[in-house]
């Protein structure tokens, strides 16, 4: 698991030094952060599990799924490493197209840093080339934009505007006042930009353990060394939607750390230790119903629930070097959010899974497409 949660914590976040806007609204969340396993049955808060195999043939396999966004019509699944491409399928998981070529003649991707879908177009972001690639429902490229911001993550708010989230990276075009932006929105027809969440360029951003994993419900993004969850919204807006206390205790070593990144070179090695005694929030997902947030403390392995029907009354599901989220429903999928779109969470399952179950009706074969799981919410 923790080699797993690695996989997930790849890119350097950061901590606002900031003046906060939008903060009236911000709602305030005691986390238990249980030193011990504290299981939670998936059918207190999920209604059904459907699965959708994704067509296998040579056009669209799939090596790995980075990421998962889901519409109306379609599953848009990223392949970002082993076969570097953006494949839709409908959903009925039957392949319709793959968006955009890989290449280096004009109107090429040379990699994936992230994908957005907004309005049907279908939004790529190459932040080898500082290109963002447009394309139309039918996979036609329709627009590339330049830009000089070293992003990690994105998130498309409007037709316009598009915000980059770095995280602790040396953008030097926008360093001021010995600081350089988190956040920066961008309007892709105007060229206008607007900078936020700022932090001290002293701090040594090898010693920090990051997450890849925002924007990927709503806007929202949550940074390490952070308790605030945000989120942007149009035109160039931050709200602080949550503020996550972890304790005095833990928000003492969390600022200790941070004075300490300021003057000590602290490596990866040395990060991933210390920061092990940091929670570490990498994921919010948020559905009209619940919203769950991932986080990790020392070994141990979190899944906290905010239900919305409830007045934001907070679970946490936490496990050693385990998920905590218990299948009580057909004890095939694993809750392990990926994507949400409306009232439910998606996920994905290898087929080697279903080969040994006898519950799944449809025919799989091991070197199958991963298939889509969703989790209809209740």
């Amino acid at each position: 698991m923790r080699k797993y949660l690695l996989l997930l914590l790849v890119i350097l976040a950061g901590c606002s030094t900031s003046v906060e806007r939008d903060g009236q609204n911000l709602k305030v969340i005691d986390v238990p952060l249980r030193s011990s396993n504290h299981e939670i049955r998936m059918s207190s808060f999920v209604d059904s599990i459907s699965y959708i195999p994704l067509e296998t043939k040579d056009e669209c396999l799939i090596g790995f799924v980075d990421k998962i966004v889901a519409t109306n019509d379609y599953y848009y699944v990223v392949d970002k490493q082993k076969t570097s491409s953006v494949l839709c399928f409908d959903k009925l998981g039957k392949f319709v197209r793959k968006i955009g070529e890989r290449g280096v003649a004009p109107g090429q991707y040379v990699e994936i840093t992230d994908v957005n879908v907004y309005k049907d177009r279908v939004y790529l972001w190459d932040c080898s080339m500082g290109k963002l690639f447009v394309y139309s429902a039918n996979g036609h490229l329709e627009q590339e934009v330049k830009e000089d911001y070293w992003a990690t993550t994105f998130y498309v708010l409007d037709d316009s505007w598009v915000a980059f989230c770095s995280g602790y990276t040396t953008n030097k075009a926008y360093l001021k006042d010995n600081s350089y932006p988190n956040l920066l929105f961008v309007n892709i027809n105007t060229g206008q930009t607007s900078p936020d969440l700022y932090y001290d360029s002293r701090i040594c951003t090898t010693g920090i353990v990051g997450s890849d994993f925002n924007f990927i419900s709503n806007g929202n993004l949550v940074f390490s060394l952070n308790d605030t969850v945000y989120q942007a919204l149009s035109p160039s807006i931050l709200k602080r939607k949550y503020a996550m206390r972890f304790g005095e205790e833990l928000e003492k070593t969390q600022k200790e750390y941070v004075e300490r990144l300021k003057t000590e070179k602290i490596d990866a090695y040395q990060g991933d230790k210390l920061m092990k005694e940091i929670p570490c929030m990498y994921m919010f997902l948020e559905t009209p119903s619940y919203s769950f947030l991932r986080y990790s403390w020392r070994d141990y392995y979190y899944v906290g629930i905010i239900n919305h029907k409830e007045s934001d009354t907070y679970m946490e599901a936490v496990g050693y070097k385990q998920n905590a989220v218990v299948n009580d429903m057909d004890d095939m999928a694993v809750f392990i959010p990926l994507a949400t779109y409306k009232n439910a969470v998606y996920s994905c399952i290898s087929p080697g899974r279903f080969i040994e179950s006898k519950a799944f009706g449809k025919q799989v074969e091991l070197d199958d497409n991963p298939i889509i799981v969703k989790f209809e919410l209740k």
